[in-house]
């Protein structure tokens, strides 16, 4: 008997709990904002911010009728929505207490964030007189929103993102050309900066014969004279001979005339008699072609060569024994 009792009790409890409905949601989202005598309820309706529809916003304020109660514009209080209505009620006062209520429809944006900003409730005691102000500063409100449902990817995606490539605009591909120039120049310049530096350590290591005979050299392969410039090659040849006899001599060749620097060799006690003699003609055969307009041939130019190279060469061997001067 005890257990046909259990089986029906069970038989009698079981339908009902599977019958049962869930708790329903609550329908509105409400908050206290009360301080003292004053009672500050806002119910908000639905309790969470749909993106579809519009929400509707209640402000009921009550206190004892000794109170005036001043609640402000919270049309720019709301923030995350767009005010799309709103009233006041007149104040009922009932009992000992006066009830004040504002509405408001809101149309939500999609910003995900809403709520109504702090406000200041003016309170006036009129039981004195004058009446005694005091203010009422809320806390912030912020509505709760529906969440936003999460987006469920299944399967390959029809598209495969690839690397896409952008041409370069004229202006680009213009500038890009003019950095490669610029520094294709400077590599050459540098380089040649660096030959030339190198030339010159090289060259100041040598003898004075030895350096004449490579400004000879470094001039024959300007080849001046296969492309008929005769006066630029006699200047440049007769220059290596005076810069030579400035190292070798300490005798300013350079910078005198012809005739000056004959006159300066004649008394230096290295040039010898039949060296000067040398000189002489050859300096002097130069400047008839430089400056009297003399024609030249590549042969008197390969002899002037020979000249210069043959002084040079017993200038040095013989610069060193002066000439013993006779009584």
């Amino acid at each position: 008997m005890n257990r046909l009792a259990a089986l029906l009790l069970a038989l009698w409890i079981l339908p009902g709990s599977l019958l049962a409905k869930p708790a329903a949601a609550p329908a509105s989202f409400t908050v206290d904002l009360s301080q003292g005598n004053v009672t500050i309820e806002l119910r908000a309706e639905p309790a969470q911010v749909p993106i579809d529809r519009d929400l509707f916003v209640t402000l009921r304020i009550t206190s004892p009728d000794y109170l005036k109660v001043t609640v402000p514009d919270l049309r720019e209080r709301f923030s995350g929505f767009k005010v799309a209505d709103g009233f006041t009620r007149d104040p009922v006062t009932a009992a000992g207490t006066t009830r004040l209520e504002q509405r408001w429809r809101l149309v939500p944006n999609l910003l995900r964030t809403y709520r109504l900003a702090p406000f200041a409730v003016q309170v006036d005691d009129t039981r004195m007189r004058p009446a005694n102000t005091t203010w009422l500063a809320t806390r912030p409100v912020v509505f709760p929103a529906v969440p936003s449902p999460a987006a469920t990817v299944s399967g390959v995606p029809e598209v495969t993102a690839r690397p896409f490539w952008i041409p370069f605009t004229p202006r680009a591909v213009f500038g890009l050309l003019a950095l490669v120039i610029l520094v294709i120049l400077g590599g050459v310049l540098l380089c040649r900066g660096v030959q030339l530096l190198q030339r010159n350590i090289h060259e100041r290591r040598l003898s004075p014969q030895e350096r004449a005979f490579a400004e000879l050299d470094r001039l024959l392969r300007r080849n001046l004279v296969g492309q008929r410039m005769y006066k630029d090659f006699y200047i440049e040849l007769t220059m290596v001979v005076r810069r030579y006899i400035e190292r070798a001599h300490r005798i300013q060749a350079p910078e005198q005339t012809t005739q000056e620097f004959l006159a300066a060799a004649a008394k230096h006690p290295h040039f010898r008699t039949a060296a000067l003699a040398q000189l002489k003609e050859f300096l002097e055969s130069a400047d008839l072609i430089k400056f009297a307009g003399q024609e030249a041939t590549p042969q008197m130019a390969e002899e002037a060569v020979s000249g210069a190279k043959s002084y040079v060469a017993q200038d040095a061997v013989t610069s060193a024994k002066p000439e013993t001067p006779t009584a």
